[in-house]
């Protein structure tokens, strides 16, 4: 060969291997490798995930990504670029074959002959026995499906980095198999049968083999084609799925002396089983979001049903909705308003960390959270806020009258209807203002005074500016009583539906006595069936419909007769009394 036509062959080789070093390029750069861009996370246990990455379309367009979450609710899963959403986007399976070596103990005797064929060796078969060497061992390879314990005895790489959800992955054993073996002796060869080997003594024997497995795994593929091939696209993939959830903490530290200042401190306790997040900025919302298919699987994800690991995790926590921010029970009084000054400016001396911002959009609130690393099945407390507000102790007293019918009234009570009061329980509470610019959501509270528990209980949502009520415990220092008594009756002073009722007019006596040594707040709130009439020492009064609560086996008509909730806010100095009292009527049929 000339020196010309080397240089021709010479140019025409480095073409060719630019040629195909271009072509391997195109195909390991069209496959997206995503990072986690941000995670929102849901109190009812739900999260958004944002995952983005770059890749550049190969000869056909089309960019591929295997990182497929095994969870996703239906319509919310989604994957753009950005400079347009792909042209389709088809969720598949795709195979790849792994092969290893591995040494093991060679646990059947064909295996040990094959290793130490060309020794000699002394073997007995039946009742006689045979010197020489093993010339060979009469085998096939066959494949041999290797069960799951097995298979993990095995420990392949590939174990390491495949999510447990795929599909199990089709392993084989490559094994020997066979029945006999050559064994040449001075008289010339025997052809032996293996299974007749009653003992076996070889010099130095190989008692090991190298196994080979073969690992045949279905891995997800997404495929994301666009109309230009060759052009390098940034790629979001995003979608709504269960699995992480946060739970709000309170801490509420109450002040030793007169300034009624409450230190309130948030943190969110984060529980993860979806997903690891590797130092991800996550948000965390005050608010649960609409997803009407939340318990609907997208069919790109692959899954016949939504996997809600956590649910699994933890049912006893994902079982209800005791920190719904929906939840607005009436408990021992409680009381939540939307705004009641207490002189302050609606500032707060609010402490947010400089990482920590709050932010809110579309009624739901937002608290950024700095990043974070939190694999699954780990747990996690964040700190989000600590607020100084004003507070007040109040006390409340729930009376609920529970009358009969009077037809149907108990024995010896006569034609009084009998005041069903079984336990005086007039609690103390604290009222704290939220002069932050943040909500509060609602979660277990737990106060203290110093370093002395006061209780726990449910603190619910409290908007800016709004205030909220926290039962503390039952007061033993303060008493009530209440009594009521018949003042008239008129039969037959109503007709309705063919039926006469009698109006039955009687008067409840209410006493409260303050036996601490302050001057304490009380709200008492009277409720009972029948419409009032008047009412002492300025209580307010709401009469609604009948309500079937005021009653016991009540046999008439539900329009003839009312219920009514009176309510006297006062101050009782120490050691004084409170005697309010309400004349109210109600009807009862013959």
């Amino acid at each position: 060969m000339n020196r010309s036509d080397y240089v021709t062959s010479l140019i025409a080789l480095v073409v060719l291997c630019g040629v195909t070093t271009a072509a391997w390029a195109a195909k390991d750069t069209s496959k997206v490798e995503l990072t986690t861009e941000k995670v929102i996370v849901f109190k009812d246990g739900y999260s958004m995930f944002v995952h983005s990455g770059e890749a550049r379309c190969d000869d056909q367009g089309e960019i591929t990504i295997d990182e497929v979450p095994d969870a996703a609710v239906l319509g919310s899963f989604w994957a753009t670029s950005d400079d347009g959403s792909p042209i389709s986007m088809k969720a598949g399976y795709e195979s790849t074959t792994n092969t290893i070596e591995k040494s093991a103990v060679c646990t059947r005797q064909i295996e040990v002959l094959t290793e130490n064929k060309g020794k000699a060796c002394t073997v007995d078969v039946d009742d006689k026995t045979y010197t020489g060497t093993i010339r060979e061992v009469l085998t096939k390879e066959g494949k041999r499906v290797v069960q799951p314990v097995e298979y993990a005895a095995f420990n392949l790489a590939a174990i390491s980095s495949r999510s447990t959800l795929l599909p199990r992955p089709d392993v084989s054993l490559l094994e020997l198999q066979g029945t006999h073996f050559v064994l040449t002796t001075e008289k010339g060869d025997v052809l032996l049968p293996v299974n007749s080997i009653k003992t076996l003594t070889i010099r130095d024997m190989t008692i090991s083999r190298n196994d080979v497995v073969t690992e045949i795994v279905k891995k997800k593929r997404l495929t994301l084609r666009f109309d230009k091939p060759g052009k390098k696209r940034k790629i979001t993939l995003i979608y709504f799925r269960p699995g992480i959830r946060w739970i709000p903490s309170y801490r509420i530290g109450l002040t030793e002396d007169k300034k009624k200042m409450a230190r309130v401190s948030l943190q969110a306790e984060l529980l993860n089983e979806a997903e690891d997040l590797s130092d991800v900025p996550v948000d965390i919302v005050v608010g649960v979001p609409n997803f009407r298919f939340r318990t609907v699987v997208s069919p790109m994800v692959l899954e016949k049903v939504l996997r809600d690991t956590l649910r699994q995790a933890a049912p006893q926590i994902m079982g209800g909705q005791a920190f719904s921010n929906a939840m607005f029970t009436q408990r021992a009084g409680e009381f939540r308003g939307n705004t009641r000054s207490h002189g302050g400016d609606g500032g707060g001396s609010i402490v947010l960390p400089a990482e920590l911002t709050g932010s809110g959009t579309h009624d739901l609130f937002v608290y950024s959270l700095p990043r974070l690393t939190l694999k699954t099945g780990e747990r996690m407390a964040v700190h989000i806020f600590d607020a100084d507000v004003p507070y007040r102790d109040v006390y409340t007293w729930e009376v609920t009258l529970k009358r009969h019918d009077i037809a149907t009234a108990p024995s010896g009570s006569g034609l009084t209807s009998p005041l069903a009061l079984s336990k005086n329980e007039v609690w103390h509470q604290i009222e704290l203002e939220n002069t932050t610019k943040v909500p509060w959501t609602t979660g277990a509270a737990m106060m203290m005074q110093g370093k002395q528990p006061l209780a726990q209980e449910l603190m619910t949502y409290t908007s800016p500016g709004g205030i909220v009520r926290v039962p503390i415990t039952v007061s033993v220092d303060t008493r009530g009583t209440a009594t009521e008594n018949e003042v008239g009756r008129e039969l037959k002073a109503l007709t309705w539906d063919r039926h006469a009722y009698a109006k039955i007019t009687n008067e409840a006596k209410l006493l409260l006595a303050n036996r601490k040594r302050e001057a304490l707040d009380f709200e008492i709130r009277f409720r009972f069936g029948g419409k009032v009439e008047t009412v002492s020492d300025d209580g307010t009064s709401v009469v609604a419909p009948y309500n079937a609560a005021d009653w016991q086996n009540y046999r008439g008509s539900s329009a003839v007769n009312n219920s009514s909730v009176v309510t006297w806010i006062t101050t009782i100095e120490p050691g004084e009394t409170f005697e309010p009292n309400v004349r109210y009527h109600y009807y009862a049929r013959h």
